[in-house]
């Protein structure tokens, strides 16, 4: 299992892009991201963060490392709405109130996979029932390979089935736009929260 605050202190994050993946500027600008209350956890330095605020929404993002949230706070000016960022243990995390989206991006490939289902879990815990869980699939495989991770390689089908009957596949396409050295690696697939 990596160290991840090893990895922020010494500085090898290699997989900070430096922006937002254009699967989610796109899910915003089809307006597919709702209002309300939006949660992003490993948000690393929090583009993500920057590119969900909007006047009607409440960003929360989460991440293991004190570093991560200071490279935010250095870089982010002044964004609409409520953005929070928040350092802990997605595992126990509890907001108080659960989510109306939530978007994981290079989060569920980072787990070891004996946390997956502790992750589908937490998701079902974290979103209220009707609400929307994007995940940016990378790296996709397909068939999965048996090379190690992290990241893990993932497809559509093994999120299926760690997320159970808890969450519907509203629909899944491979992404138009990906960062360079992603392409033809990222899978975007939108859930549903079953009540």
């Amino acid at each position: 299992m990596p160290d991840w605050l090893d990895a922020w202190r010494a500085g090898r994050t290699p997989w900070d892009a430096g922006k937002s993946p254009p699967a989610l500027r796109s899910l915003v600008a089809r307006d597919l991201v709702p209002a309300g209350r939006v949660f992003v956890p490993g948000c690393g330095s929090g583009y993500d963060l920057a590119t969900l605020a909007r006047e009607d929404r409440e960003v929360v993002g989460l991440d293991l490392s004190e570093l991560a949230r200071a490279s935010f706070e250095r870089t982010r000016s002044a964004l609409p709405g409520t953005v929070r960022y928040e350092v802990g243990d997605f595992f126990t995390f509890d907001d108080g109130r659960p989510f109306d989206f939530v978007w994981d991006y290079t989060f569920f490939c980072a787990l070891d996979p004996s946390q997956r289902d502790a992750w589908a879990t937490v998701m079902k815990r974290l979103l209220l029932p009707g609400a929307t869980l994007a995940t940016l699939i990378f790296p996709y495989e397909e068939p999965i390979s048996d090379r190690e991770g992290p990241p893990w390689p993932i497809n559509t089908g093994l999120v299926r089935r760690t997320l159970g009957d808890a969450f519907e596949l509203l629909e899944a396409a491979e992404v138009d736009e990906s960062h360079p050295g992603r392409e033809g690696r990222e899978v975007l697939a939108l859930w549903q929260a079953r009540a």
